[in-house]
């Protein structure tokens, strides 16, 4: 099968080597210039300027100018064209432009935009983007204009994000479903594994949620893709920033990007380092039920359980990247990311028995300290052309990802009573994951509407987990190493892929078919019983969009993709996770992948600045993965007591339909507001063990951020959030609000900010869940430290004057192609 597969790529590979070689060196120009309001002198940054041809004012190129009005086109061929400059607020400025062999650049100087009669003065607030931008395929989150970024890590940033929903262990799912896909720049990458309250939001540019995909995206993820953005520094010359930040509780973390770009180099290097000190408490009080032979309840017990947790975590983060551009159209890249922390945590357990009459019959304590040693290692080489023909690309990747995590655990439980007894318990886990993935994919434009995309995927990963148990001999005082708990894991998984799209438009219809073929062989490898269990499958994953553009403010959509989600480690490894006792865990190496066929409507408005979102979705899942909890019995030296066992199970059915709406609107030109709201109904059906199990129940949420700019540059953000009951297989994960308050001030000529931020504003970001079965009933309370006050100052290096001068000095051939 690898043959056939290897065959495949190198065939395609085959097929697209005429037209790499056929690429034709053509005189390449470029074009620059600044814009200016006519009346205040000052730039006018993020306004649109575009390169017209000459008669037909078809597209060539365009860009965005950046915050000091500056723009650069470059790759231009020969010929006259008219460049257009357009900005809300302003009348469209138009300039001729004659590029020729001898002269190839073209250097327009200031360009003044008179501003109209109905928006004087406040150019700047009026040229400020928004925080969300809503597409019809993807909503675009501008993480520069959220204040949480200043301060905060991706999970807090993600919890103002609408349809988004983050746990107490930074967790996210998407529309009330876990399987979501964390892309870095459109790629799996190391940081991918790290969960996102370990990630400073100071690393990202902006958050793209894709809740449907086209067949270019790797099908991963049934709720969709979430790609996070790193921050790329566009701009000639040298420049960078540095940031500092402290917060209560002993949180803090600083940062630093440097950029260079010269010539036909463009170098980025950045270290982030953050310590996070969390605080929490836990409550688990279980009802317990002992049933007859007929099924029904004969007695009852009661466990209640409180607990005391601390965790702080260190972790530093380092990024080297580097463009080449051999010529104008050929460009190697290369980027690597190394990280390493630490993390120490302590949970302390106390559990009180009670009998049915309610009365105390005994009580333990479990401490635990645990200390995790992380490194991550993330590899990618990369390679692009572009052709004569504008929108005709070839990419390549090659990318190799490892995370390591050594970690050891130490528990220390105690019998409170008349004769106290000590067990003493320790587990030592060495896990590690590696990945390989090599990519290519090519796009082939037949008119300025019609065009082709076709690529391949190949993947290899494996996860190997080795975790040891150890008890302590009472009357030697030795740790004794325990076969019959210890687990050796290892998860070997392959993916070939092949995938294309076609897609055109017939007058207001734009439409996009496509379909990805891949072939998948997963191996689970139970070392210590020499167990395996092998699973090959083929998938085909088609999608389909049309698009109806009423005119440029109206658009509709309606989209259909099929998508999968494999499995991943911690619900295939049958290691029992002991940190609680009574209530252990473990995955299950049997899973099968599940499938989900998602269809949405969306409908996108414009009025200006303003703007409104509306999509219906409905998802079908078979084979769905949830997490599963059952009562058992816990051997407590030679006694049976009452506990419960959490593993992964796959359903027989899940259904989920609802609406989402969004909107931004500019109350004033000084204050801004983005609102969403999504509502869902979620239907889940299974049968285990003989018994049907199943549960339905409408859930919603709804998020508001509040934008102001009040004096001179100073921004007030006001953001809060509510979640709504929403239930799982057994169970119901209660209701949330949150609010958060930031603020930032320009200073130093704008070369500096400082901000101040708190979080969880009224402390009342709680996680409780309610969980039952035929034998149990649990209601659990989680709580961490979320009211946290941060002050950062960034600073901002080379961001004006030297910039200019280096973009003078800068000579042809070292740009890199905006997409437009």
């Amino acid at each position: 099968m690898m043959k056939t597969y290897f065959r495949l790529i190198l065939y395609f590979l085959f097929i697209l080597s005429p037209v790499v070689l056929s690429a034709q060196n053509q005189t390449i120009g470029k074009v620059s210039g600044k814009l200016l309001d006519a009346g205040s002198g000052k730039p006018i940054g993020f306004a649109n300027v575009v390169l017209l041809t000459l008669p037909d004012s078809s597209l060539v190129t365009g860009a965005t100018t950046d915050i000091e009005g500056v723009f650069i086109l470059e790759r231009v061929p020969s010929g006259r064209f008219v460049l257009r400059a357009s900005m809300v607020g302003y009348p469209n400025k138009y300039a001729s432009v004659n590029l020729t062999a001898d002269k190839p650049e073209a250097a327009l100087g200031n360009i003044s935009l008179k501003a109209s009669a109905t928006q004087l003065g406040e150019v700047e607030v009026v040229a400020q983007r928004q925080l969300v931008d809503f597409e019809l395929d993807k909503r675009v989150v501008n993480v520069s204009q959220d204040l949480n970024a200043q301060s905060g890590t991706v999970a807090e940033v993600m919890q103002n994000l609408p349809s988004v929903e983050v746990d107490i262990d930074g967790n996210v799912s998407m529309r009330g479903s876990s399987n979501v896909t964390i892309l870095i720049d459109g790629k799996r990458s190391a940081l991918s594994e790290i969960p996102l309250d370990q990630i400073p939001a100071n690393m990202i540019e902006s958050i793209e949620l894709i809740t449907n995909p086209s067949s270019k995206y790797n099908p991963e993820g049934t709720s969709g893709i979430i790609n996070l953005v790193l921050k790329k520094e566009k701009k000639p010359g040298f420049n960078g920033s540095a940031s500092i930040t402290a917060g209560t509780y002993d949180n803090y973390n600083t940062s630093l990007n440097l950029n260079y770009r010269y010539n036909k180099w463009s170098l980025n290097t950045g270290y982030d380092f953050r310590q996070r000190t969390r605080p929490g408490t836990q409550k688990n009080n279980t009802t317990n039920f002992y049933l007859n032979d007929a099924g029904q309840i004969d007695s009852t017990s009661y466990r209640l359980q409180e607990g005391e947790r601390n965790s702080t975590d260190l972790s530093h983060n380092f990024r080297l990247g580097a463009d080449y551009y051999l010529t104008p159209k050929h460009t190697l890249s290369a980027s690597a990311l190394y990280r390493f922390g630490e993390d120490e945590s302590t949970n302390n357990i106390r559990y009180r028995f009670l009998d049915e009459n309610r009365l105390l019959q005994s009580t333990r304590t479990r401490d635990a300290r645990e200390v995790e040693d992380e490194r991550a290692l993330d590899l990618t080489l990369g390679y692009r052309q572009t052709f004569d023909r504008k929108g005709q690309e070839l990419t390549a990747d090659v990318v190799y990802n490892a995370n390591v995590d050594d970690e050891v655990a130490l528990f220390d439980e105690r019998r409170i009573g008349a004769e106290t007894s000590t067990e003493l318990q320790e587990t030592l886990v060495d896990d590690k994951n590696y990945e390989f993935v090599t990519k290519a994919d090519y796009v082939h434009p037949f008119s300025e509407n019609s065009r082709l995309e076709a690529g391949f995927r190949t993947s290899f990963e494996r996860l190997d987990e080795d975790s040891r148990f150890f008890n302590q001999n009472v009357e030697t005082s030795q740790m004794e190493y325990d076969t019959t708990r210890s687990n050796h894991f290892v998860f070997d998984q392959q993916v070939y892929s092949l995938y294309t799209n076609y897609s055109n438009k017939y007058k207001s219809i734009t439409y996009q078919v496509g379909v990805r073929a891949e072939h998948t062989i997963t191996k689970s490898d139970l070392r210590n019983t020499d167990d395996t269990y092998k699973n090959n499958y083929f998938s085909l994953f088609p999608t389909l969009f049309i698009t109806n553009d009423f005119d440029e403010d109206n658009k509709l959509q309606f989209s259909y993709s099929r998508r999968i989600n494999r499995p991943r480690s911690r619900f295939l490894n049958p290691f029992v996770d002991q940190s609680d006792r009574y209530n252990l865990s473990y995955g299950n190496p049997k899973l099968d992948p599940e499938f989900v066929n998602s269809l949405e409507l969306s409908y996108l408005r414009y009025w200006g600045q303003a703007s409104f979102n509306a999509t219906v979705f409905y998802r079908h899942t078979t084979d769905g993965i949830e997490r599963f909890r059952q009562a058992t019995t816990i051997d407590i030296n030679g006694v049976e007591e009452p506990g419960t066992q959490t593993t992964f199970i796959n359903l027989s059915d899940n259904r989920s339909y609802g609406l989402e709406l969004g909107t931004n609107y500019p109350i004033t030109k000084w204050w801004r507001l983005n609102a969403s709201w999504s509502g869902f109904r979620t239907e889940l059906s299974t049968v285990q063990n003989d018994t049907e199990l199943s549960n339905t129940q409408l859930s919603w949420s709804a998020k508001l951020n509040s934008n102001m700019t009040v004096w001179k540059d100073l921004d007030i953000q006001l953001s809060g959030f509510y979640r709504a009951p929403s239930n799982d297989i057994q169970g119901r994960m209660e209701q949330m609000f949150s609010a958060d308050l930031g603020m930032k001030k320009d200073v130093l000529k704008k070369k500096g900010t400082v901000s101040l931020r708190v979080s969880d504003l009224f402390n009342t970001r709680r996680f409780d869940f309610l969980s039952y079965g035929p034998e149990f009933r649990s209601e659990i309370q989680n709580r961490r430290q979320s009211r946290i006050l941060y002050l950062g100052f960034t600073y901002r290096l080379n961001s004006d004057d030297s910039d200019r001068r280096n973009r003078r000095n800068e000579q042809n051939g070292g740009g890199e192609e905006d997409e437009f």
